[in-house]
């Protein structure tokens, strides 16, 4: 029986401590207890005024790290210095793709490989605070300050900042030789100005001869504009009395031409009747005809009675005291 008892506790022994060491799994998992920290160390050949120990490690905006110490480490033999920062990237917010935690499969160098680079940028304008950017740049060649057997962690090679780049852009402008030029242009205007001002001077009563005489032509021109004017309105106004005078002219005409049209109508009319009576004249069965006809016959035999008579009166002319001895 007691030998039960002993194998009972030495099992709840056992059991209780695999609780607790599940639970300090558990408790102290997010407190960095039991994370695998990841260090690099980054050499900067600049200023660094404005980064401190705990100022953020940026991967293209999202902190994924802060800086633990900054350093000033001198070469051996004293010619050269360089800031050394070294970062500490275990944070929480590096994860895969599909949200889960990342265990540690890609290693620092590996991503150094890949192109992985580190630049200082301003954090905030207001306070100057710095960060440093971490971001994937395989175009620039990875430049690395010592040799990697010789650290304690692995390096990420250093890019110029923004703003040194600007710097180095402003340095190697030819200022010396555009300052020459606008020297040489303001010189040259400056003269250019001095020989204008002579020009004008020499110039002055010229050109004031030259506008007055100017303005003279202008008052003539004006002038002759003026009495062209008055002459073109006198004519405007000829030519309108001439087109009154024409329209009532054409008027009258009509009115003419429109009578003599009525006269000429009633002519017609008159020789078309004298037509129809000439027909009624000619026409052989016509009473008008016949009428003449007897007329004419009449009046023949009254010339023939009549020339007789003349003949009898010529052979004696007595009888027309006597009468006819008939």
């Amino acid at each position: 029986m007691a030998s039960n008892r002993s194998y009972t506790v030495i099992g709840a022994f056992l059991l209780g401590a695999l609780i607790l060491l599940a639970a300090a799994v558990l408790t102290f998992g997010h407190t960095g207890l039991f994370k695998q920290r990841r260090e690099a160390i980054i050499f900067f050949n600049q200023s660094v005024l404005g980064l401190n120990n705990g100022s953020r490690v940026l991967f293209r905006g999202v902190q994924v790290g802060t800086v633990k110490r900054v350093q000033l480490r001198l070469a051996p033999s004293g010619s050269h210095a360089r800031i050394a920062v070294t970062i500490d990237m275990s944070s929480d917010n590096v994860v895969s793709l599909n949200g889960e935690r990342t265990r540690g499969q890609l290693t620092i160098k590996e991503m150094v490989k890949r192109g992985l680079r580190a630049q200082l940028v301003v954090y905030s304008y207001v306070t100057s605070q710095l960060a440093v950017n971490l971001d994937f740049q395989p175009d620039n060649k990875p430049n690395f300050v010592v040799d990697p057997n010789q650290l304690e962690a692995p390096e990420i090679p250093a890019i110029p900042s923004e703003i040194s780049q600007l710097k180095d852009t402003v340095a190697k402008l030819p200022w010396q030789k555009t300052l020459d030029t606008v020297n040489n242009a303001v010189t040259q205007m400056v003269k250019l100005a001095s020989d204008m001002d002579q020009a004008i001077n020499t110039l002055g009563p010229s050109l004031a001869k030259t506008s007055q005489t100017t303005q003279e032509t202008l008052d003539t021109v004006r002038q002759a504009i003026q009495q062209n004017n008055k002459q073109l309105q006198a004519t405007i106004k000829s030519v309108h009395t001439l087109s009154d005078n024409a329209n009532e002219a054409v008027v009258d005409r009509n009115r003419q031409i429109g009578a003599l049209l009525k006269s000429a109508q009633k002519t017609s009319d008159n020789l078309s009747v004298l037509s129809n009576n000439l027909k009624d004249l000619t026409n052989p069965h016509s009473g008008t005809r016949q009428t003449i006809d007897s007329t004419l016959r009449d009046l023949s035999a009254s010339a023939a009675s009549l020339r007789r008579f003349s003949e009898t009166i010529e052979r004696d002319p007595h009888t027309l005291l006597y009468g006819s001895p008939n």
